[in-house]
């Protein structure tokens, strides 16, 4: 005879064995495991990027550049990856089309920007490493939209290997310029080479789905329908810039190489809640899932993103000095100090991922929005009162408490948006 407890074991297990819970585990764990060589490669990288400079004074040159880049990418529009990302997964039958009218948006934007960009260079003195460096921007914004068509079409593997190769390219490049002085030139120009080389590759691997009959694209409809994701990542790249942005208008380029390589440190470990978050997001958006389900899937985000955060934090808050030693030698010892408040913000940046992909999956990118223009106004703020006093310490504090306020704001409506849907 069954007891009732063995019973409701048996009803719970079979709804966490669910196909929707089973699809979350498999693409996380292909990812997680699959793109554990691109991690280490990608360590490798860092570490020889930093070594390759010698010193935090030209690595803070080419972390300002990289700074630079990155807040001119925002014209791009790259949010519009996340809402490709969402909508493959509500309808899969559209991806193809989605796709196709989202890189030739992008290859519209990247135009305007490119011609804007020589002009600038020839009437001003704008440097021809930004234009270089641009392209190179532009080959990897192409290249995430492949990736988010893999993670679509539940390709996670492939997209761990394409990650793994540009990282592997980057490793022998470096490794080949190391037989030469450091310039930030020579290794930009090889970076946008990777880049187009591996956006080369999966263009070829997606060759089927750039096929279809003509229809219209309704451009003005994408932007419209993808307009608050775009905002978002433009929002997103001014909080996480803004701290290296004004440390390098207020100190020099010794403090940005310093903050630069605690920050490339720390960001080594959100590839877990990017891999969680990739593949949850196409699952909650489906329109055909049980309450259940997606019930269960959030609470198995939720429990993962804190247990890695919490294994993160501790991590680098016993062990952080001694990787920054053996990854980057003796000459970043002024890292170390910074290692131990910023263990923080893996957990904090775990569990804004499980908020974001809620609040994605049941249309609340309004609200998203909303909250980071709060902590964008925080974030600028914050950093023009305490970085221009206290340096590369101010910038460390301030970059914790605008990702700790972008977690609870992140919660406060992943929460309201639960509580108004009744999931």
């Amino acid at each position: 005879m069954t007891s009732p407890k063995l019973i409701a074991i048996k009803h719970h297990l079979h709804h966490v064995t669910s196909p929707a819970m089973l699809i979350l585990i498999r693409g996380f764990v292909a990812v997680a495991a699959g793109s554990l060589l691109g991690r280490i490669l990608s360590a490798v990288a860092g570490i020889l990027l930093v070594r390759y400079f010698e010193g935090p004074a030209l690595y803070g040159q080419y972390a300002t550049l990289v700074t630079t880049l990155t807040l001119i990418s925002n014209l791009l529009g790259l949010g519009f990856d996340t809402w490709l990302l969402r909508e493959g997964g509500r309808d899969p039958s559209l991806l193809s089309f989605n796709a196709r009218r989202l890189l030739v948006l992008k290859f519209g934007a990247a135009s305007i920007l490119i011609g804007a960009l020589v002009v600038a260079w020839n009437q001003t003195d704008l440097s021809w490493l930004i234009i270089v460096g641009m392209l190179g921007i532009i080959a990897e914004s192409y290249l995430n939209t492949g990736y988010v068509m893999f993670h679509a079409l539940s390709r996670n593997g492939l997209v761990a290997v394409l990650q793994s190769l540009d990282a592997l390219l980057v490793v022998v490049l470096i490794l080949l310029l190391m037989n030469w002085p450091p310039q930030v030139a020579t290794l930009v120009v090889g970076q946008s080479i990777v880049s187009g080389t591996v956006l080369i590759i999966a263009a070829i691997l997606l060759a089927n789905h750039w096929r279809g009959a003509w229809r219209p694209l309704r451009l003005g409809q994408l932007i419209r329908s993808a307009g608050f994701f775009v905002l978002a990542d433009v929002l997103a790249n001014i909080y996480s810039q803004a701290q290296i942005a004004i440390l390098a208008l207020f100190t020099s380029d010794v403090d940005v190489g310093i903050f630069r390589s605690a920050i490339n440190l720390i960001t080594m470990s959100f590839l877990v809640p990017m891999a969680m978050f990739n593949v949850s997001l196409p699952l909650l958006s489906r329109q055909n899932i049980e309450r259940r389900q997606r019930y269960h899937i959030i609470f198995g985000i939720f429990g993962l993103a804190t247990c890695y955060g919490i294994i993160a934090l501790f991590g680098f808050w016993w062990f952080g000095a001694d990787l920054l030693r053996l990854f980057y030698g003796n000459k970043y010892e002024a890292v170390v100090p910074l290692l131990t408040p910023l263990s923080l913000v893996p957990l904090f940046k775990s569990l804004s991922f499980v908020a974001v992909a809620i609040m994605l999956a049941l249309s609340a990118q309004r609200l998203r929005v909303v909250m980071q223009s709060i902590v964008v106004i925080l974030s600028l703020l914050l950093g023009l009162i305490i970085i221009p006093s206290f340096g590369v310490t101010g910038a460390t504090a301030t970059y914790i408490v605008v990702e700790l306020a972008l977690c609870v704001f992140y919660w406060i409506g992943a929460l309201y948006t639960l509580h108004k849907t009744r999931i």
